[in-house]
């Protein structure tokens, strides 16, 4: 994915996925919270995400996810602020199935 510095900058607090194959980063539920905020100043849509799990020190998929589409007609800063609050809804209510530590990954543009 091509991000802006910004996006990066705020994606970078949590775990590489780089060694996985994978250009983004893992975040703890409030470092997801708290990019969420951040985005929500640079109107940085939130296309969906992923749930990572902590297995043996390494982060891994549990194949959970959300996505979030634009409606037809729908003005971008709108999808923007709804695409967050959809990602900071199922952030919010996501009840981890095992005792492993969750981690979110989002997919933005």
């Amino acid at each position: 994915m091509d991000w802006s510095e910004d996006v990066k900058a705020i994606l970078s607090c949590g775990i590489s996925l780089s060694e996985m194959g994978v250009n983004n980063w893992a975040l703890t539920e409030a470092q997801a919270i708290q990019a969420l905020d951040k985005f929500e100043s640079l109107e940085t849509l939130v296309l969906g995400g992923d749930v990572y799990k902590m297995v043996d020190g390494e982060p891994e998929s549990n194949y959970d996810n959300w996505y979030c589409e634009r409606n037809d007609n729908e003005e971008l800063g709108k999808f923007a602020a709804r695409s967050i609050n959809c990602a900071r809804q199922y952030i919010g209510n996501y009840r981890n199935p095992s005792s492993r530590e969750t981690f979110f990954v989002f997919v933005t543009e």
